[in-house]
């Protein structure tokens, strides 16, 4: 009579094939995952990434990478919050290690980020794209920054930079005021625009673009 193997053994001999062709057994977490695993803030559209599929990058390194600027491969970024967007919240700047840093956007404005997480550590996943400002935004972006008005008037000249649009920001908990709400007229927005990189309205609930 034919022995039939149990499930034990067909689970064991699966997991030495597995070993045997050098395949993971399971995926192994970014640093994002890992983080929000064990509890801290993801804010905006968070989605599990593994260290096979999702580079991890810092703000020197992906300048190192053209293949992974201006496609839709996410990537997760890590360092510290070095300033963020004293009005809303939708931007921040990460820096590494070595003193580099990068402007991180929330897509399309959807969602915002407590404005005093500066100094805090950060992951944020995302796409790095390149593209040029023009000088109204950079003024925009100096003013949420807390720039003086001469600090402002000085910027003169459109700037073309890497830029890291977020998915999701990954932040740690505790000490952290609560996000900024997005406002019924922006909510109200065509949905196929990007409105990243569009100052918020000024005009209270009603005020336009």
């Amino acid at each position: 009579m034919r022995r039939v193997p149990s499930a034990s053994t067909v689970l064991a001999a699966s997991a030495l094939l597995i070993a045997s062709i050098g395949l993971p057994a399971c995926s192994t977490p970014t640093a994002a995952q890992a983080a929000a695993n064990r509890g801290w803030t993801a804010y905006g559209n968070f989605m599990e990434t593994s260290a096979e599929l999702h580079p991890e990058v810092t703000a020197a390194s992906i300048a190192r990478h053209p293949e992974w600027i201006g496609t839709r491969r996410l990537l997760v970024m890590s360092g510290t919050v070095a300033e963020v967007c004293r009005t809303m919240g939708c931007w921040l700047e990460i820096e590494d290690a070595n003193g580099e840093r990068m402007l991180v956007m929330n897509r399309d404005h959807s969602f915002f980020v407590p404005r005093n997480c500066r100094g805090r550590e950060v992951h944020v996943i995302g796409q790095a794209v390149e593209e040029e400002q023009s000088v109204d935004m950079l003024r925009h972006l100096a003013m949420d920054a807390g720039k003086t008005e001469a600090e402002i008037a000085k910027i003169t000249e459109p700037m073309r930079r890497l830029i890291f649009i977020a998915e999701a920001i990954i932040l740690p908990p505790g000490g952290l005021e609560k996000p900024v709400e997005l406002l019924r007229s922006e909510s109200a927005l065509d949905p196929t625009l990007d409105t990243s990189m569009t100052p918020a309205p000024s005009g209270g609930e009603g005020g336009a673009k």
